[in-house]
């Protein structure tokens, strides 16, 4: 494991909006942001404080929190997508750690990747390798309290697992059991952006996607470009331009409220660290080299409307990964996680389900999955 610090801070002593919950044991949002604090970006709670710092080697403090019994025998770390922050997974963990029927305690942990949150950008040249390497020392920090881990990770936070599988295979079938890609791509991430009625891969494809390069490019070359667009796209939903950027972005599924707390996230972030971001994500490429995956429990989820994880990188992912299971969700599109997050909640404990037993408690014996029962094909719309 590459060397790194670890510090702990003090637990937050009280969080005002966690007791509500709705029918389906999720915690609604409530409670007003503390002043000075980062607001939740899509629900309005006063963040934790991070339960524990890693430090890298090029210096960037990735902010960690710890949530659930520190003695359950099985972990779930989640790892967010691209502009987004640990604290989006608010009513995943809630309910997650809630104890259920069946199925054993569960600690559940969530990181702020590097220049997202409370995390710092660190002085490394980025690409989507390096986030690959933070994750593998925040699972080396977690995964040695004990018992092994189940990870998650939404769109770039899926690129970030792949990464790691990539790059540490032998993490997959021991601290690693099982694992969950929602809304996230192979490789190509900007050739695959599509709208729901292009076909990846023609010439109308590829010109948008070398249209979206550029784009990019301009924005990391010229600041005042890159404030320009910022504040063209965190605009108002209600302005003509910025509502039809947002539905190319999220595709047609989302409804109008999460396609504008979208807009608050990107607010949040400096135009430029966006631009640097989205430039890493198109480094992105793991085909061929996902064998790892098929020692654990895989399942992939995207939504069927997803502009910008399309269904054909999710079928991308399936064939790189024998055994892997894959879902696609009608009517849903890049925000899939944050719209239906029982169906998150829901798939990680199919993963469980999935684990063998016997070796939930001992990470030191090499977990053999059992065999994925095949799903239906799925229509992909």
């Amino acid at each position: 494991m590459t060397p790194l610090t670890t510090r702990a801070t003090p637990a937050d002593p009280a969080d005002p909006g966690t007791a509500a919950t709705d029918p389906t044991g999720l915690a609604r949002p409530g409670g007003p942001a503390a002043p000075g604090s980062s607001p939740s970006l899509r629900h309005p709670l006063r963040p934790a404080h991070p339960t524990r710092t890693v430090t890298t080697e090029d210096g960037a403090e990735i902010a960690v929190y710890v949530y659930g019994a520190p003695t359950a025998p099985v972990t779930v770390l989640l790892c967010h997508g691209w502009t987004m922050c640990a604290q989006d997974w608010r009513p995943h963990t809630d309910a997650l750690v809630r104890p259920r029927r069946g199925f054993p305690a569960v600690r559940v942990v969530t990181y702020d990747q590097r220049g997202h949150g409370r995390s710092t950008r660190g002085e490394a040249l980025l690409d989507m390798a390096l986030l690959g390497s933070d994750l593998a020392l925040v699972l080396g920090e977690v995964a040695g309290d004990g018992g092994p881990v189940v990870l998650v990770g939404h769109s770039m936070g899926g690129m970030s697992i792949q990464q790691l599988a990539a790059a540490r295979p032998g993490l997959f079938g021991t601290e690693v059991a099982a694992v969950g890609l929602v809304s996230t791509c192979l490789n190509e991430v900007g050739a695959g952006m599509t709208t729901p009625r292009e076909r990846p891969g023609t010439p109308a494809a590829r010109r948008r996607a070398q249209a979206r390069q550029r784009v990019a490019d301009g924005l990391l070359r010229s600041p005042r470009s890159a404030q320009a667009v910022h504040r063209l796209v965190t605009g108002p939903l209600s302005h003509p331009t910025a509502a039809p950027l947002w539905r190319a972005v999220f595709g047609a599924g989302p409804h109008t409220e999460t396609v504008r707390e979208g807009a608050r996230a990107f607010r949040e972030i400096p135009a430029l660290t966006i631009a640097e971001f989205y430039a890493a994500l198109t480094t992105h490429d793991c085909a061929g080299r996902l064998g790892a995956l098929r020692r654990v429990p895989t399942r992939v989820l995207v939504g069927a409307l997803d502009c910008v994880t399309p269904p054909a990188q999710a079928l991308r992912l399936v064939e790189d990964i024998p055994g892997a299971v894959l879902q696609a969700v009608p009517g849903q599109g890049h925000d899939l996680p944050y719209e239906r997050p029982v169906l998150v909640v829901e798939t990680v404990h199919a993963l469980l389900r999935e684990i063998p037993r016997s070796p939930f408690v001992n990470r030191e014996t090499p977990l053999t999955p059992l065999t994925p029962r095949p799903l239906a094909e799925p229509v992909l719309r």
